[in-house]
């Protein structure tokens, strides 16, 4: 998993960059530790089953 960038969809990031801009402190931190914590889980699946997302059935 080392040395892996995550790939971000432009709508994933025009949602991010608005939630930086206008979310309280709490919220920012929830909503990046929920982005953060999906990534870990899709991450952990792919490994597991050897098939990335969209491969899967």
């Amino acid at each position: 998993m080392r040395g892996r960038a995550m790939a971000l969809f432009q709508p994933d990031l025009l949602r991010l960059m608005e939630s930086l801009r206008t979310a309280d402190e709490v919220e920012l931190i929830r909503g990046l530790a929920q982005w953060v914590l999906c990534e870990l889980i899709e991450a952990e699946a792919t490994a597991h089953i050897g098939a990335a997302p969209r491969e899967r059935r």
